[in-house]
């Protein structure tokens, strides 16, 4: 199918390189013998995550069962310890859902993909802004 009109010309124009001019100075993001990258392997990723959800549901837990922590700075902590849970579990299924799509084992349209992503970040801003609002409160109240 071609493509006509306007939308030719959009994506031509996208498609168009600029002049060459000299650079006045290297990109930010260029890469070379003094920036290496670190890749953390996906499984690692997971397996960390799953132990921090596991933690976060121990220390919610344990606020909930022993009454001599029934008092505001072990509730803050609790409140801490539940964003972190968002946190972690956000992350546990980030990761699932990217392996899964990689292995080929869950099929989705790109949109899909697209929206579930920024639902997890947005979970995850959400969860450390609580996270970091609960540490203030546990400082104040220290």
């Amino acid at each position: 199918m071609s493509v006509q009109g306007p939308q030719r010309r959009l994506l031509g124009s996208l498609n168009s390189t600029l002049p060459a001019s000299p650079p006045l100075r290297p990109p930010a993001n260029r890469t070379g013998p003094q920036c290496l990258e670190v890749s953390v392997p996906d499984g690692l990723f997971l397996g960390l995550g799953l132990v921090s959800v596991l933690e976060n549901v121990l220390v919610v837990a344990a606020v909930a069962k022993n009454r001599n922590l029934h008092s505001p700075t072990y509730y803050f902590i609790c409140c801490l310890a539940v964003s972190d849970l968002l946190v972690s579990v956000s992350n546990v299924l980030e990761t699932a859902a990217l392996l899964l799509l990689e292995a080929g084992a869950l099929a989705a349209r790109a949109t899909v993909v697209q929206q579930l992503d920024d639902a997890i970040d947005v979970l995850v801003c959400g969860a450390m802004v609580s996270s970091l609002c609960f540490l203030g409160a546990i400082a104040v109240d220290r």
